[in-house]
């Protein structure tokens, strides 16, 4: 059910050999890192094997006004269990629990002049204004604490041409964010208590041949079950501070024409007002599936796969406010009325299906070499927009996505082998694209009518010397909104219809460079006992803009990246020193309006707007010791 494909990861499962690993990393900025596996072969039909890990590191914001940002505090444990039960049947246990307990990083932000000069006049300070920099001037930071645990049981029965797996999991997580400075100011005007908790299953069930011959087969299905809750019954989620009243004075003397004057009016609300919002949203999926492979002589071969996907999803969403006043004061303008209204509630549900699947035609031009073709279809459920906030009920549900994918594509080995290259051409046309834009504390989803991805793509590796190895990817890919007429507007731009919304239709999409590329060198040479090794990574990625909103403020150049790691390794050993992003390049993941002061902007009429830019990690770097036994 994902639109674009899935990651696999394949954890190391217990083996019939008594062995381990322990690591342990140093770095700047204070990082520190542990990691340690296990492995006991307990009798001849048992094996256990226990893995753990620990980081934490600095912060990387300076913050002038409170708490340091963006540091990292998290540990983790997993713990395996193998039993043969019989030489055809296999069962794995997996359980794992993961910490955090860190500050994270809010966005490090831009003030206009009209921002500036309300701040000052309600008693605060703007002493930086360079969103590039990592220091801000927030009154206090985030606190985010993390519980997570999963388990995995899974049976495999190898029978005499098939091959049959039952795999069940489950999982139960519960964040809890302490935003004291969601205003992001050096006032403190409102925090934010975000609690979020789910619980989740899933099952699924597989058959698939395993006779080698011409005509290969799978079957399977899938269940998933999610529970999720975003609030807290027993606490508000806006809670506004002692500086509130000051700011809502020095904001109603700017509107009426008066800056610098901080009028004696709780405009936004009085310090202790406070607002709840209690979200709940459930989800049950199924999907049945197929795929058959045909070889219809020496050099072609004919796939095929079919899918069957229903999903049911409820949710709601309960708001309301509490106020000095027991009203939104004079002008219905106290900010926990807009965050969240009383009595705007929402519950719905509804369910998706679709067929999905693909056709994929392989010719083996030599043994070294294969051209394809393949036709797929993809599909992802729709939702509702669960925010808090004032949206009104027929915008918060959005449409499932549908996907149509045509490629065409090669792999070969030449050079005597001693190089891979492979390559694709595609073209994906994306019906309701599912599109999260932020809109000040909030992502809001909505869909865009049509959405074109248009690319090719190379991936490369060679066998320069005996020594050296280089891998070369590169893209280009073209995606943009074909129709979009529900996209956010950025600051200064006229809403095209009544819901302020703009039509983005003919736009790149935001964060999608059309070129990237990256390239690695491994050098390897014997020296001592061990082996000498080194490793250059080299990433390009071309201009983008990085808002949701494409907001021609945050158009951004190209920017490269390197990594390099060089070290030492036996059997027994593997000693390392190591930096990331060596130029320390500026580059950024997000730029989007800062979430009170764009929205005050506007009320003020400021000719320009505030936001706030999320950063990519500057240079680091370290040594690295494994060990091995």
């Amino acid at each position: 059910n994902a639109g674009a494909g899935v990651i696999s990861i394949s954890t190391q499962g217990p083996t019939d050999d008594f062995e381990g690993m322990a690591e342990l990393s140093r770095g700047s900025e204070g990082y520190l890192a542990a990691k340690a596996s296990l492995n006991l072969p307990i009798s001849e039909r048992l094996a256990a094997r226990l893995s753990l890990s620990g980081s934490r590191r600095d912060a990387l914001v300076d913050n002038l006004a409170g708490g340091d940002f963006d540091n990292i505090d998290g540990k983790a444990l997993r713990a395996q269990l193998r039993y043969d039960i019989s030489d055809r049947l296999t069962a794995r246990l997996i359980v794992g629990r993961s910490l955090r307990d860190m500050n994270p990083a809010l966005g490090d932000d831009y003030n206009s002049a009209s921002q500036i000069a309300i701040i000052e006049t309600a008693g605060g300070q703007v002493t930086n204004n360079d969103p590039d920099d990592r220091i801000v001037e927030h009154s206090d930071r985030t606190h985010f604490k993390q519980t997570a645990d999963d388990a995995v049981l899974s049976f495999e029965y190898q029978g005499d041409a098939y091959t049959v797996a039952a795999i069940t999991g489950v999982e139960d997580y519960d964040i809890d964010i302490l935003i004291r400075g969601a205003e992001q100011m050096s006032l403190a005007l409102a925090q934010l208590n975000d609690r979020q908790a789910g619980t989740s299953f899933s099952q699924e069930f597989r058959i698939a041949s395993d006779n080698g011959s011409d005509f290969s087969w799978l079957l399977g299905a899938f269940y998933y079950d999610n529970e999720f809750i975003r609030g807290d019954r027993n606490r508000a989620e806006f809670v506004l501070e002692k500086d509130i009243e000051e700011y809502g004075g020095a904001v109603a003397g700017a509107v009426l024409g008066m800056p610098g004057v901080l009028l004696p009016v709780p405009v936004l609300g009085e310090e202790g007002d406070s607002g709840d919002y209690y979200v709940t949203q459930n989800t049950r999926s199924l999907g049945l599936f197929t795929q058959e492979s045909l070889r219809l002589g020496e050099a072609l071969e004919l796939a095929v796969g079919l899918r069957y996907s229903l999903e049911k999803k409820d949710g709601s969403i309960e708001q309301s406010n509490r106020t000095a006043s027991g009203d939104c004061g004079p002008l219905g303008t106290n900010l926990v009325c807009t965050l969240t209204p009383n009595g705007n509630n929402f519950d719905d549900d509804d369910q998706w299906s679709a067929f999905t699947g693909n056709v994929n035609l392989s010719y083996f031009v030599t043994e070294e070499s294969m051209l394809y073709a393949l036709y797929s279809t993809g599909f992802k459920a729709g939702g509702y927009s669960l925010q808090n906030g004032g949206a009104s009920a027929d915008i918060r549900p959005f449409d499932q996505e549908k996907i149509r994918n045509i490629e065409l594509g090669w792999k070969t080995e030449l050079w005597d082998r001693r190089a891979r290259i492979n390559g694709a051409v595609f073209h994906t046309e994306y019906e309701d694209f599912q599109n999260a834009s932020f809109i000040g504390l909030v992502f809001a989803v909505n869909n865009a009518e049509k959405v074109t991805v248009d690319g090719i793509e190379i991936d490369s590796t060679w066998l320069l010397t005996q020594s050296l190895t280089a891998t070369v990817n590169a893209a280009y890919i073209e995606a943009v909104y074909d129709q979009y007429s529900g996209g956010q507007c950025y600051y200064g731009r006229s809403a095209d219809n009544a819901l302020g919304q703009c039509d983005l239709s003919g736009e790149t999409l935001p964060y999608a460079p059309k070129l990237t590329g990256n390239i690695a060198l491994s050098w390897e040479q014997p020296l001592l006992t061990g082996d000498f090794y080194a490793r250059l990574d080299y990433r390009y990625a071309g201009a983008a803009n990085y808002s949701a909103e494409l907001d021609p403020r945050h158009d951004e150049d190209a920017y490269t990246v390197a990594n390099v790691r060089l070290g030492w390794r036996n059997a027994t050993v593997d000693i390392a020193g190591w930096v990331k992003n060596l130029s320390d390049e500026l580059y950024y993941a997000q730029k989007a309006p800062a979430n009170l002061a764009t929205a005050v902007d506007r009320t003020v009429g400021s000719p320009e707007g505030s936001y706030q830019n999320y950063l990519g990690d500057p240079r680091t770097y370290g040594v690295t010791l494994r060990l091995f036994f």
